[in-house]
């Protein structure tokens, strides 16, 4: 909302008005006295009668002027100025819609956004009821930002809904799930990158240190979530020295859980009766990645290939929809550890991260420490981190208020610099205001918003802008159907 400023402000323009205010008054005494004396009538004095006079009749009370500086939104002043209009953010990056008070074209691009100073964040959260139109408004702005040269990188689509976007724009789809044929293996090093978080070039021994950093911390998630709890400081030993002897057996590049197994179910005789206890039922755990509904996920080389030159490339996870709740949350921690090592590398060009249906991701606590870590280190892996739920409270889901989980939840929401607010429930307005500061006259705005509108809060400025879709991405991101078979190639261009 932009507050504009109306009033008498410069010193000349105060007297002026104070010259003018005399002169007036002066000029009705003179006609007052003229009248008096052409009439003959037996009138009282001038200054008497004005103060007989009613204040609606005085018109020297009528020209006091006091002058006062206000403010006041664009809402109300447009209703007495017309030619006023809403506020445009940008001229430069993709066309995303059209402002909803006349202030015309929407064009939104972070990167040039942070260049100029107007955003100090490259993360957002868009939320919305469910049909309001933000899975639209996600998809219209990858598919805009592909044409702007940018890149995508969709880091959960649990119903698959993405996988005709990204083959459509050319990217590639992985799908992973029981009795698909993709096999990834977790343990892959990634792509290294040309320089290290602080900016130094990157040395092979920090190109080690990270990937053996990131490989630990995705087997202490993976045992933690089949043996419910943290690793004893015995198995921790024990894990580290299995992964050492592994990458030194078989190479960084081809280390598999398998070869992990294998040492964990070999430890020496003479070895201290507790961590050889260690050793045993680490192996004994992560023998269920093998076996039942998650073998051949995860148990071998990778038989799919990340191209990094693509424009665009998601995970589909969807043939899991049958599948545990402990078989989702190992699928999880090892696609977002394979795929994050892959798309987090600096050197891999911009790229929009987006996390559809982001309440399933904050449940997990290996996905949320991931999210922190991308949302803190966006700007220098050059992404754009999009987190898409339907409410506030889903980041509830993370935890109950206070815990560790519920806390890194609620820093996603602190730390995205741009929140897109889609209709919501009336119960949601309040909690709306409070975690957001709306106003009253913006919590009025959403609660009023139709189907593809919303209220963009970028940092402490808002607009309201209505997402315009071609007749090609409307039957392309209809998210209630598949994509209508057959789509013409002319049709598509009309994206473009």
């Amino acid at each position: 909302m932009v507050k504009t400023v109306a009033g008498i402000e410069a010193p000349g323009e105060r007297k002026y008005f104070r010259n003018l205010k005399a002169t007036l008054v002066k000029q009705f005494r003179k006609e007052q006295r003229e009248t008096e004396q052409q009439s003959g009538a037996n009138l009282p004095e001038a200054g008497s009668k004005f103060k007989e006079m009613s204040q609606q009749e005085n018109l020297a009370l009528m020209l006091k002027f006091n002058p006062q500086m206000f403010s006041f939104s664009t809402f109300t002043m447009a209703t007495a100025l017309p030619f006023v209009s809403g506020p445009q953010i940008s001229t430069m990056g993709p066309l995303i819609g059209k402002g909803m008070y006349g202030s015309g074209p929407f064009r939104f691009d972070p990167w040039e956004m942070y260049k100029a100073n107007k955003i100090s964040s490259m993360s957002a959260v868009l939320l919305g009821a469910v049909g309001e139109g933000k899975s639209s408004l996600a998809k219209s702005i990858a598919l805009r930002f592909l044409l702007h040269g940018r890149k995508l990188a969709v880091m959960t689509d649990s119903k698959g809904e993405w996988t005709d976007v990204v083959q459509r724009a050319g990217g590639s789809v992985i799908e992973v799930g029981p009795g698909r044929p993709a096999r990834i293996n977790p343990l892959d090093p990634g792509t290294r990158p040309s320089r290290m978080t602080n900016g130094d070039p990157m040395t092979d021994e920090g190109w080690k240190s990270m990937v053996r950093s990131r490989r630990m911390s995705l087997l202490k998630t993976l045992i933690g979530i089949l043996i419910l709890r943290d690793l004893e400081s015995t198995e921790h030993s024990a894990l580290s020295h299995a992964l050492d002897a592994s990458v030194g057996k078989y190479g960084t590049e081809h280390v598999v859980l398998p070869h992990l197994v294998e040492f964990l179910r070999s430890p020496d005789p003479d070895m201290d009766p507790s961590l050889r206890r260690a050793y045993l039922n680490l192996s004994y755990a992560l023998d269920r990645t093998k076996e039942g509904d998650l073998a051949g996920m995860f148990d071998g080389p990778t038989t799919v290939s990340f191209d990094a030159s693509k424009p665009a490339v998601s995970v589909d996870t969807s043939a899991l929809s049958g599948a545990s709740a402990e078989a989702k949350r190992i699928v999880s921690a090892c696609v977002g550890n394979w795929v994050e090592a892959m798309v987090t590398n600096p050197d891999g060009g911009q790229r929009l991260c987006v996390y559809e249906e982001g309440w399933d991701n904050i449940n997990s606590e290996a996905d949320l420490e991931r999210m922190v870590v991308s949302w803190k280190l966006a700007r220098h892996y050059g992404i754009f981190n999009l987190l898409v739920i339907h409410k506030l409270g889903d980041l509830n889901l993370a935890g109950d208020s206070g815990s560790r989980m519920n806390t890194m939840a609620q820093s996603l929401l602190a730390d995205a610099g741009i929140k897109i607010v889609y209709r919501q429930d009336e119960s949601e307005l309040k909690h709306l205001a409070d975690k957001l500061g709306l106003s009253d006259r913006e919590c009025d705005i959403v609660r009023s918003l139709k189907k593809g509108q919303g209220l963009w809060r970028i940092n402490q400025d808002s607009y309201c802008v209505e997402n315009v879709l071609t007749a090609a991405e409307k039957a392309l991101l209809n998210t209630d159907k598949r994509i209508v078979e057959g789509l013409a190639d002319e049709e598509w261009d009309e994206v473009a």
